[in-house]
């Protein structure tokens, strides 16, 4: 078994790396706001694609994408 003083030792550099590593308090807020706003922004998308695909009825959404790009390509010239 090994003797006290090295684990104690082990700790203290454990202790020591986690602190050299560890995020401040601002730069946890930092990300955690990012989180959130990124949660909000894909829920909004979420709920926006929903309520397309409750408008545009049950057509697939491959031909959706192909009729609205022919009728692109029909505008276009």
């Amino acid at each position: 078994m090994r003797p006290m003083r090295i684990f104690v030792n082990d700790d203290r550099h454990v202790m020591a790396k986690h602190s050299a590593v560890y995020p401040t308090q601002e730069e946890l807020e930092a990300v955690q706001n990012m989180v959130s706003h990124t949660e909000r922004a894909l829920k909004a998308v979420s709920d926006w694609i929903d309520e397309q695909e409750k408008v545009g009825g049950e057509q697939p959404e491959t031909e959706s994408m192909e009729t609205a790009a022919d009728e692109e390509n029909k505008e276009g010239g």
